[in-house]
């Protein structure tokens, strides 16, 4: 398999458009599943709200936990299990702008729930509650600081990459990245996970990689163009690039996945759509740098040529 990938002459700029049409078609429907739910499926950290993780002496059945919210007027929240068949994961979105404190001390929906759940189960004794809770104003503030870091990190991309490369360079890196978040958004939405802080780091940690990874593929470009001779089509020198690189960029994948996948199948709950993010957004960059990345490139590059071909026949 190595040898075949060290070796590798695949047609891959000949097929971009087809590819390119594939990722268009997949970010569509990740875009109409999040029109259709409404926008993303934000957690607490970005909407505000209480999760609180309620752990039982023995199995408790979901559908009764649920039942017990409603009749305390608690209903409208999640819960699923979380890791062990005894503990229950409850999230709930905040009731106001502030968060009532109970006159014993503590949070007052954090009181009814604790209450509630020993009442609903007299026999399954509540061995302990952990709570974790934001603000609905904080929620905001943090949704709009992680808007702005992502902001703020793709026009640093631009400046970095302009500087080392060029320009165009900087526009399909951009492409490539933004290509990678909308699928890793879009897969979110179609499953149903939530997007909070932890998945904001995922998706950084993503934009990172693929990066790293189309940043290697373009040092090969710039090599490969300085040394070309006139006869060589753009094109033509960016799949050999492209091929060039496509060990190095299959191998560091795979290993990378590797340890994702660990991560996902026995890093337990806590971890689990951190991991889930980290592993679609591996597959996915690494899909981006090699079938979109360099393929703009070739758009960018032909649309110029036409640009200066239009001049040319108008000065005549």
């Amino acid at each position: 398999m190595f040898t075949i990938l060290t070796n590798a002459n695949f047609q891959i700029i000949p097929i971009r458009r087809i590819m390119m049409v594939v990722s268009l078609v997949v970010i569509l429907i990740g875009v109409g599943s999040i029109i259709m739910h409404g926008g993303l499926n934000y957690g607490i950290d970005f909407k505000g709200g209480y999760k609180f993780i309620v752990q039982f002496a023995d199995h408790v059945e979901l559908e009764q936990v649920r039942a017990s919210l409603i009749e305390a007027d608690l209903a409208g929240g999640q819960v699923s299990d979380f890791g062990t068949h005894n503990e229950v994961l409850i999230i709930l979105e905040a009731q106001g702008e502030d968060f009532v404190e109970t006159d014993a001390g503590g949070d007052a929906v954090q009181v009814l729930l604790a209450e509630t759940m020993r009442t609903s189960f007299p026999e399954n004794e509540v061995l302990e509650i952990s709570q974790e809770k934001v603000g609905p104003k904080i929620g905001a503030e943090l949704r709009g600081q992680a808007i702005w870091a992502i902001i703020y990190s793709l026009l640093g991309i631009v400046l970095y990459i302009t500087w080392r490369f060029e320009f165009k360079f900087s526009i399909a890196a951009i492409a490539a990245l933004v290509h990678d978040v909308l699928i890793v958004l879009g897969i979110f939405s179609l499953v149903g996970k939530e997007i909070n802080l932890t998945i904001l780091g995922a998706l950084l940690t993503i934009v990172g990689y693929s990066l790293n990874d189309t940043i290697v593929v373009f040092d090969r470009i710039r090599e490969n163009l300085r040394a070309r001779r006139r006869s060589e089509a753009y094109p033509d020198v960016i799949n050999v690039s492209v091929n060039q690189t496509l060990s190095r960029t299959i191998i560091t994948s795979f290993t990378t996945l590797v340890v994702v996948m660990i991560l996902l199948i026995w890093g337990g709950p806590v971890i689990h759509d951190f991991a889930f993010a980290l592993t679609v957004g591996v597959l996915v960059g690494t899909y981006s740098s090699i079938f979109i990345a360099s393929p703009v490139l070739v758009e960018w590059q032909a649309a110029a040529q036409r640009r200066k071909q239009r001049k040319l026949e108008a000065r005549s």
